[in-house]
Parts: C-alpha cells; structure tokens; sequence
C-alpha cells in the first residue's frame, strides 16, 4: 500500500464539476426534445408551452401555442386543457398527466434557462407565477444557417468555439467561411467590446449561441452536425468546431437564360 493514501480532497473537483454540469445539459436538454416530440405529435404547429411552477417538481400546463403568424398580433393558442374534456387529456395522443411531470422535472433546475429555453411570460401580468417554454426548431442546424444567411447570404461554413467549465458551455464565434472560399473573421466581444464589425447584432450572436449550445451539448446531434478543426490564432481556450451549411437552392430570380 503506498504511504499517501488519496483523499477525498486531492480528486479532481473542478473536471468533476465540469463534467457534472455538462452532464445535467444533455439530460434536461434530452428531455426538453422529448417533450417537444411528444406535443407536436398531437400540435403539429406547437411552438411554445405556458407552464406555471407552484413548488419544484410540481408543474401545471396552462396552454399550447403556435408561433406568431404574419398579421397576427399574438400567437395562436392550439390547446387548452381547461376547456378539454378529462378522457381527452388522459387518453388522447398527449399523456397531460406525463407531460406535466416532465415539465415540472425541467423547470426544476435552471439549466435550460441559459438556452433560452425557458423565458418570461410574454404578458406582464402573469410574468410572476408562468413560463414559456420554447419548443426547439426541428433542424437546429438549418436554423443557425437560416438565421446567419439573413445577414450573410453567401455564408456556408462556421467555425465557433465551445468552452466547457463547471459554468457550463459557453460559445464563441471566430469565422466564416463565404461561397467561393473566402475566409471572414468573426471579432471576439470580450477582446474588441466596442467593435461594429460584427457580422449580426448582439441578440442575433445569443439566439445562435443557444442553438449551438444545444447542438453540442446533445452528443447524437454534434456528432451529426458538428465537426472538430484545427485551432486558428486565438488567445482563447476550448475547442474548435465547424457547422457545415446545408446547400442552399439557388432563388428563380437569381438565375439566367443562356
């Protein structure tokens, strides 16, 4: 037996923590997919759910919705619960008494918040006791491309960086890759806060970083979507990933007779 017996204290506490932290992502984020599923199997056109909390663990569904729609002023409630019949709740394609269990697991813990998935109620008057809980976009990944190409058009690859500690997983942008091959840096808001060179504004850079957070953080997604590169000059740490674009059909308007 060696003469050093390891303590307790001597194990690695912040790559557990770390680890721990990551771990709990996956899982909430794992269930928050699953619940979307499961809605959308019988809302097709659920968007968000308003879900109120009483104590942990103890959730109650107030409605599903749909997204804002052009030329409407507010979402369109697809489901209310109150005005459902008891045996279409219970035995209908949507289990209430399952979802509201889950939900009450999620809304437990403030891990999905930082995703953006969690959000106040958009009515002030309910913003103390209800939440609304964003149901993700179908392809995640051709929703950052979506959303980049409103202000790039001819972007197709982005490199960003993923720093994971015991805060989490945090991302950074470092560069794009445009049609043709031409290379454009992304400036870092830590090191060059009072730039305006930045591709997109500031709330574009948080509704992508929430997807892409969740892209990672799901392993079978990041293994599909996400690939490791090499690290380019940096002065920060974390890993390098890319996210290929999907191909992009060119619009009828852009093409010409020959």
């Amino acid at each position: 037996m060696n003469d050093k017996q390891l303590r307790p204290t001597e194990l690695p506490i912040p790559e557990l923590a770390t680890a721990y932290v990551q771990a709990g992502e996956t899982l909430f984020l794992a269930l928050h997919d699953d619940i979307a599923a499961r809605v959308r199997l019988a809302h097709p056109e659920a968007a968000y759910l308003e879900v109120s909390l009483h104590a942990p663990g103890d959730a109650e569904l107030h409605g599903i919705w749909s997204a804002q729609e052009p030329g409407r002023a507010t979402c369109r409630l697809l489901y209310d619960p109150y005005d459902a019949a008891e045996e279409d709740w219970r035995d209908g394609p949507l289990d209430l008494d399952e979802l509201v269990e889950d939900l009450g697991r999620i809304l437990s813990h403030s891990l999905l918040q930082r995703w953006g998935v969690v959000q106040p109620h958009p009515l002030y008057e309910h913003r103390n006791r209800r939440r609304w809980v964003v149901l993700p976009p179908a392809d995640r990944a051709a929703t950052v491309a979506e959303i980049v190409r409103r202000h790039i058009p001819d972007a197709e690859l982005l490199i960003c960086r993923f720093e994971v500690d015991h805060g989490g997983i945090a991302v950074g942008f470092e560069q794009l890759t445009l049609s043709g091959g031409k290379a454009v840096s992304i400036p870092c808001p830590r090191c060059s806060p009072e730039t305006d060179a930045s591709p997109w504004p500031h709330d574009v850079s948080h509704e992508l970083a929430h997807l892409l957070g969740q892209l990672y953080a799901l392993p079978h997604l990041r293994s599909r979507y996400l690939t490791p590169c090499a690290d380019c000059t940096s002065d920060h740490e974390g890993h390098l990933w890319q996210l290929v674009f999907p191909y992009r059909e060119p619009d009828s308007t852009e093409a010409t007779c020959s």
